[in-house]
């Protein structure tokens, strides 16, 4: 991104996040337009406005194959929103829900809006099979099934593979051991379990309700793996490769959006900001160099704002695969204990879409309650060569 980044004061008002489902887990029976719709509620319970000063609703969502049409709509309708609200459906990938995020920023700044709710949702446990080519029908032979996950979520189409094997090669460019993965994933999940011990995420979540539960609470860490367990697991995408199932997000369901708002706006209704946000970037590259365009949006936004890598408490950066967040720890600095503190996608789940409303509010609670933390980036790498992070700084 280029340019001065936002003119406008533009604040988090509050945040609001399912909690993450496990692919099949407890929350497989709740289709993704209810579970954004559930976030989007908890959201406006929080905040004391008439839902109906909401000017615009951006939800990112990246498995749509039979989902219906314009989801994000969707959501909108059948939340306490009123029907005249206007709403965007944003599909990039794993950045979709940053991507709204930014964009609602953008028509702050612009002054197209003074409150935007922003996200993504997403259900990867109730994503279809479909059955392409098939239209015109067949005669004769066998018929081919294709995963709707995998197709429009998990494959990078202009190069035909899968995004693990694509890391797979960034692995091998840049020498990062299968034991430097294994014990990151490792941490990831004992941090992910004791963030919950210590009930961090408990006013974050909203309960979701299923058939006979609520689910309250993060499904997903598995703090009692040992590094030799780990080590035992078969790799996924190449036969001498490194990156297994215990060291690459889970696959997941979940929602969660944020509250922005021109301060000036939130100051006339009396709302209680959590944190400012100050600017995002984003960067791009080869299809198969994605993993390396997130160590360049951290370094874009780091120099964009005259940041030092220790200026920033909190680095919340999508885990796609402990690969990735080796790999970027390393070539940029970032200490350990400050990349994703509360544990990330390895241990929760990375449901595509709705990452980036649920990280963002993550951030957002931490920025508050936390004294230490003070600033922190958020973000993700994104299919195609992309990545997009933004920088969130406490009020």
């Amino acid at each position: 991104m280029s340019g001065s980044g936002i003119d406008t004061d533009v604040i988090l008002v509050n945040g609001a996040r399912t909690p993450h489902g496990t692919l099949l887990g407890s929350l497989a029976g709740v289709e993704a337009v209810e579970l954004g719709r559930t976030a989007i509620d908890g959201l406006l319970e929080r905040v004391d406005i008439d839902a109906g000063d909401i000017d615009w609703v951006g939800l990112g969502n990246a498995i749509q194959a039979g989902i219906g049409q314009v989801p994000g709509r969707q959501v909108v309708v059948e939340s306490a929103l009123p029907n005249e609200t206007r709403a965007t459906t944003i599909n990039e990938a794993s950045g979709s829900g940053m991507s709204a995020i930014t964009l609602a920023a953008d028509r702050i700044d612009a002054g197209r809006a003074d409150l935007a709710v922003a996200g993504g949702f997403e259900s990867m446990t109730n994503a279809p099979w479909i059955l392409p080519d098939y239209r015109t029908g067949r005669r004769y032979g066998d018929v081919e099934i294709k995963d709707s996950m995998l197709l429009d979520a998990l494959w990078d189409v202009n190069l035909d593979v899968h995004m693990g094997e694509i890391t797979e090669g960034m692995v091998d460019r840049e020498g990062v051991s299968r034991e430097a993965q294994d014990e990151y994933a490792l941490e990831s999940h004992q941090w992910a379990a004791e963030a919950i011990d210590s009930s961090a995420f408990d006013d974050e979540i909203v309960p979701v309700e299923t058939d006979g539960e609520t689910v309250e609470t993060d499904e997903g860490p598995r703090p009692d793996s040992t590094l030799e367990e780990l080590a035992e697991l078969p790799t996924s995408f190449h036969e001498n490769g490194t990156i297994t199932p215990g060291n690459a997000s889970k696959l997941s369901d979940g929602a969660g959006a944020v509250l922005l708002a021109d301060e000036a706006a939130a100051n006339e209704r009396g709302l209680e900001p959590v944190a400012r946000l100050v600017d995002y970037a984003t960067a791009y590259r080869d299809p198969d160099r994605f993993n390396e365009a997130v160590g360049d949006v951290v370094e874009n936004l780091l120099e964009r704002n005259d940041l030092a890598v220790d200026d920033v408490d909190a680095y919340w950066i999508n885990e796609a695969f402990a690969a990735q967040a080796v790999y970027v720890m390393d070539r940029v600095g970032i200490p350990r204990e400050k990349m994703n503190p509360q544990g990330g996608a390895v241990a929760f789940g990375h449901p595509i879409g709705a990452s980036g409303g649920m990280l963002a509010a993550s951030l957002a609670y931490q920025l508050r309650d936390d004294p230490d933390i003070e600033r922190g980036f958020v973000g993700m790498s994104i299919g195609g060569g992309g990545a997009i992070m933004g920088l969130l700084e406490s009020y």
